[in-house]
């Protein structure tokens, strides 16, 4: 993630040294500068990092130093562990703080989840488009459409960037969270990255249909499947492994996001549809979007077969009275476990899940139900 290329003073031999690594490697690169030189003070000749821009915040680096060293190191094993999304965000949060040393450069590192990447947005006049349509998204009244015409983007960027600060970088526009009022990544949307022959942009979904008639103007498109999407963010962790993108389409993914956003108010809804996504397995996007539309056709429960055993009880008729009445004199624990196998109930990392219309088989994509005692 980190390579440095060194060699002492008074020699041409260069020795390489990749991070994060071992002291068994650092001793051993040290011995090979000290067969190359054993005057002379170890220099740096080349940093190579997958962070573009990091090479030139560590052209002040001791090699010598051994606490330099074992922070780069840290640093180092922080990167490796960072997709290439959160590589972009760190490398546009870097531009965006005032970088002293390295433990700077470690803490923007740990904190890359408090900022958002503006796909494709790298110019004051790109910032200015984004911000106007995201204006228009949300209601904000600072932009009517009838004066986009108008529009001086350029300085809207600046004025905005000058403002919530961030930084500008090939992937696009980064910047914190706290300084975002208006470009904000927000939990109930689904973002779509949105690409044709005229333009580019990005649409937070769900919007109304007015809202997405603006996005066509400003794709200059009269339908969306004229567009192509380069993209698609879910807003809930996990979304992203159960929901395909296969052939996905913008009206689809808005009457998802509806469906999210309903979820968003009941948690217990939310982690159910995420036990659905997972049981179920869906292969296309329409088919994760049927099942957001039918989540009463399924029961959630905790993973507890005590609580199931009472729930079979409930199901069949007894009220609380009676249940806690048996309490003590009947095995719940068994009763649930026998009945979780009848009903054809899948245990998924989000809890139990049993769908009421026609239970699960035996075995649903590969989903074993053994494990429940």
């Amino acid at each position: 993630m980190i390579q440095l290329f060194m060699s002492r003073s008074g020699s041409s031999v260069i020795v390489p040294l990749r991070f994060p690594a071992s002291q068994s490697a650092i001793a051993e690169v040290s011995c090979q500068l000290d067969e190359a030189s054993r005057e002379g003070k170890t220099q740096i000749v080349e940093i190579k990092s997958v962070i573009a821009n990091l090479p030139s915040y560590l052209s002040g680096l001791d090699p010598d130093s051994r606490t330099q060293l074992a922070q780069l190191n840290q640093l180092s094993s922080i990167i490796a562990k960072m997709d290439s999304r959160e590589r972009n965000i760190y490398e546009g949060a870097l531009d965006g703080n005032s970088i002293n040393d390295l433990n700077d450069m470690i803490r923007v590192a740990e904190q890359v989840s408090d900022y958002i990447l503006i796909p494709n947005v790298n110019s004051d006049v790109t910032l200015g488009r984004y911000v106007a349509v995201a204006g228009q998204i949300q209601g904000d009244p600072r932009f009517p459409e009838a004066a986009w015409p108008y529009l001086d983007f350029a300085k809207i960027g600046a004025e905005y960037y000058a403002e919530h600060g961030g930084a500008y970088t090939y992937a696009g526009y980064v910047l914190r969270k706290q300084n975002d009022e208006l470009i904000r990544e927000k939990k109930s949307k689904i973002q779509l990255d949105l690409t044709s022959s005229q333009a580019q942009t990005s649409v937070c979904l769900p919007a109304t249909k007015e809202e997405l008639e603006r996005i066509k103007r400003t794709l200059g498109v009269d339908c969306f499947a004229e567009a192509v999407i380069t993209e698609v963010s879910f807003p809930v962790p996990y979304m992203d492994e159960h929901i395909p993108t296969t052939g996905v389409c913008v009206e689809d993914a808005n009457e998802l996001a509806w469906a999210i956003e309903g979820m968003q108010f009941e948690d217990k809804d939310l982690k159910k549809y995420l036990s659905v996504l997972s049981a179920e397995q869906p292969e296309t996007f329409q088919e994760a979007l049927y099942y957001a539309m039918n989540l009463d056709d399924y029961e959630h429960f905790s993973d507890d077969l005590e609580a199931y055993g009472k729930t079979v009880l409930r199901r069949i008729g007894a009220d609380d009275e009676l249940i806690d009445t048996i309490d003590g004199y009947m095995d719940f624990e068994k009763l649930g476990e026998d009945a979780m196998v009848d009903d054809g109930v899948r245990r998924t990392e989000f809890g139990l899940i049993r769908r009421c219309s026609s239970p699960f088989s035996e075995k649903t994509h590969g989903l074993e139900m053994g494990g429940l005692s």
